[in-house]
């Protein structure tokens, strides 16, 4: 019965109340899309970083791909120099030409000769770019590990207060 009573005297500080919370409730809805704006931008950067990372360990992999492939087959040729070698000069489709079997064995050896220095000069300077290229990247990803906890503590805090 009291309640009925006191009804019409709480129903406008009720209905104002109301329209606080509501008001409220929209106003804390625009600060967290703001905060979201901002943690999301950071969050974007890192993830952007991210992948330029996997996209450069991508090229690093590939330049160790073409250093073991350079040296790879200066192993072989080697290996065929030395087979070459120790092989006696026998009939080959040059010989048919008029070449002597001496001679095609020799411009055999001077070509491999020339492939294994050629092939070791490449696979020196794929070396030299690789070592380059991780030491580049160690550096980096220190650098960014160093920054990383700067950051995210900033963004953090921005996004706190």
């Amino acid at each position: 019965a009291l309640w009925a009573n006191s009804e019409g005297d709480l129903e406008p500080i009720l209905s104002k109340l109301g329209d606080i919370v509501s008001q409220n409730s929209e106003e804390l809805g625009k600060l967290v899309t703001i905060k979201e704006e901002i943690f999301s931008e950071g969050i974007k950067e890192y993830q952007l970083y991210i992948n330029t990372v996997k996209n450069v360990l991508k090229t690093r992999d590939h330049m160790q791909v073409t250093k073991d492939y350079f040296t790879e087959t200066v192993l072989s040729k080697q290996k065929e120099l030395e087979k070459l070698e120790a092989s006696e000069p026998g009939k080959s489709f040059a010989t048919f030409f008029g070449k002597s079997p001496v001679q095609v064995k020799e411009e055999k050896m001077t070509k491999l000769k020339n492939d294994i220095t050629n092939l070791s000069s490449n696979g020196e300077t794929a070396g030299d770019e690789l070592v380059v290229a991780s030491a580049s990247i160690r550096s980096d990803i220190e650098r960014w590990k160093i920054n990383k906890k700067k950051n995210l503590r900033r963004l953090l805090d921005s996004v706190a207060q």
